[in-house]
């Protein structure tokens, strides 16, 4: 693998070997190694051969953020393979905890990213991950239809497949298009899976990384934030200092949840399971 590595880093960054090679611990999906290579921290994450696709989505939904210009994302350097693992290199940016300036730096720079381009569909080029989730991201023009079939009803066929049942798929997806339906939000590019495990401070400010990317209602990114209180609340101010969100967010804020609830269920279970049911059941009884 480091071969292989070595070869494709030698256009962007020069011929040169690897240098302090460390496994990092705490992978919780691949393996991850930080190294040195012409004077360069690198952030590698390694995995067998067939799952270079993923690596590449990876690769090119970082890219899509970084275009945009408006948040600041790991540097790629690289993404391939060799005859057993694929593999991602990124910028390696030491992570250091919030503070409230860089939480509302990081409102800001989400606020500026959901209203960058012009896109009139909901989805993605290609279909992408939710952690280890597949994540489908078939173009839709309405978004009652995107989100109550491609986001709740997936989740909920997957949850099948496994033998969880949490009520008629076909109803509850009903219910979530109805309660969406006459919300017409322009599309935003969104992050997609934006919890505290996938932002930090690194040393140029505010990052975030690990995106599950697509168009879709800018809310969806904001609803993640009150699940995990550990995040600082400036990031709302800050977003609010930009854009605003509508007064009949907090409504849609439980909807929008249901789509990690059940993910979450469906991998975990445990006490995730009837987390996710009873936000189920509330939806419903609205």
């Amino acid at each position: 693998m480091w071969q292989a590595i070595s070869r494709l880093l030698q256009d962007p960054l020069g011929e040169s070997t690897f240098e302090d090679q460390r496994s990092l611990p705490g992978g919780e999906v691949h393996s991850a190694w930080h190294a040195r290579y012409a004077g360069h921290d690198l952030f590698i994450k390694c995995d067998d051969r067939a799952l270079l696709p993923q690596f590449t989505a990876e690769a090119d939904q970082l890219l899509l953020l970084a275009r945009s210009q408006t948040v600041n994302v790991p540097q790629v350097w690289a993404v391939g393979s060799d005859r057993e693992q694929s593999f991602l290199v990124l910028d390696y940016l030491p992570p250091k905890p919030f503070d409230a300036h860089n939480a509302f730096l990081l409102g800001q720079q989400l606020a500026r990213l959901h209203q960058w381009s012009e896109q009139l569909q909901f989805g993605l080029d290609y279909d992408n991950h939710l952690a280890t989730t597949p994540q489908p991201n078939t173009w839709q023009r309405r978004w009652s239809t995107f989100f109550a079939e491609q986001r709740i009803g997936w989740q909920l066929e997957l949850s099948a497949e496994k033998g969880i049942t949490f009520g008629n798929i076909d109803v509850i997806v009903e219910r979530v298009r109805q309660r969406l339906s006459s919300h017409q939000p322009a599309p935003s590019l969104l992050h997609g899976d934006l919890w505290s495990g996938n932002c930090a401070v690194g040393p140029n400010g505010p990052y975030i990384f690990d995106p599950a990317c697509y168009w879709g209602d800018r809310e969806c990114d904001l609803a993640m934030l009150p699940l995990h209180p550990e995040q600082p609340a400036q990031i709302y101010d800050g977003y609010q200092s930009v854009c605003p969100l509508p007064v009949d967010f907090i409504e849609r804020q439980p909807i929008y949840q249901l789509y990690t609830l059940l993910n979450r269920a469906r991998l975990f279970g445990g006490q995730h399971l009837s987390v996710a049911q009873q936000a189920l059941e509330q939806m419903l009884a609205d």
